[in-house]
Formats: structure tokens, C-alpha cells, sequence
């Protein structure tokens, strides 16, 4: 059986084993896309002081909370979705990696009030902040990549 990674600065309960490193250490979706390898991500981040990658982390999970909306345009909650698209378009804004064509499309997604273009924005920013961890992304790699 493995044991936890002694780095990870976990308790054993939720202990990143070897594995899960190997794996996170590959490619920055695999990080992502897992629970342990996210809060792994975001507290490596928190304890190198790398507050602009936290506050995109955070963005992310932001869109990635409004993808998985699935309300119609006529509900109250759809209100709900564009009030929260727009507390979006604000954080985005801080975001200073993120590329001024997509923040654009964003804006005027949001305009046209269609959901599917709304998505389509949605699903290119997912990208770009990707994209804009992937400074931080290289500081965690070298940080648990032991130097042969």
C-alpha cells in the first residue's frame, strides 16, 4: 500500500500517496480534475504566497460552477445564473493573464442573454485560465518532482 507523499503536508486521512503525485505531476488537468489533487494545488499555492494563482483557482471553479448550471431562461434561478455570470465578468477582470479577445466574447455573450453562447464564452475561459495557472503549475511540479 502506499503512503502519503510526506510533502503534501496532509493528515493520513487524506493523504496524497505517491501515485496521486506521479499522476498530478503529469498534467495540469490531472490536478484539476481531482478533489485531493485541487487542494493540494491550492495550499502548495497558499504556503508560496502565490495569491494571483489562488484568486484564478478560484475562478475557475467559478466557471466550472456556472457550466454545470442547467436552468432555463425563463426561471427565476436563470436570474439567478446571470447575476452570477456577472459577479464573473468582475473577478475575471482581475485576472491580468487572461487574454482581452476572450474577455470580449465574454461581454458580449453575456449581452446577448443566449445561454449557449453564454456556455461557449464560458467553456474558451475555462481555457484561458488554465492556461494561466500554468506558472504556478511549473512551481508546484518542481517542487515535488524530486532532482535526479
Amino acid at each position: 500500500m502506499e503512503k502519503c507523499f510526506v510533502a503534501c503536508g496532509c493528515d493520513d486521512q487524506e493523504g496524497v500517496t505517491k501515485g496521486d503525485l506521479d499522476r498530478f505531476t503529469d498534467k495540469i488537468e490531472n490536478v484539476l480534475n481531482d478533489e485531493k489533487g485541487r487542494r493540494l494545488f491550492r495550499n502548495f499555492m497558499f504556503t508560496t504566497k502565490m495569491k494571483d494563482g489562488r484568486r484564478t483557482l478560484d475562478f475557475l471553479e467559478h466557471i466550472e460552477r456556472l457550466l454545470g448550471y442547467s436552468e432555463d431562461a425563463e426561471s427565476t434561478s436563470y436570474r439567478n445564473y446571470l447575476r452570477d455570470f456577472d459577479r464573473l465578468i468582475d473577478e475575471a477582470e482581475r485576472i491580468e493573464e487572461l487574454d482581452f479577445a476572450t474577455m470580449e466574447r465574454l461581454a458580449i455573450a453575456r449581452d446577448s442573454e443566449n445561454k449557449d453562447e453564454m456556455e461557449a464564452a464560458l467553456k474558451l475561459l475555462k481555457v484561458e485560465a488554465i492556461k494561466a495557472l500554468r506558472r504556478e503549475y511549473s512551481a508546484f511540479r518542481r517542487h515535488f518532482i524530486p532532482n535526479n
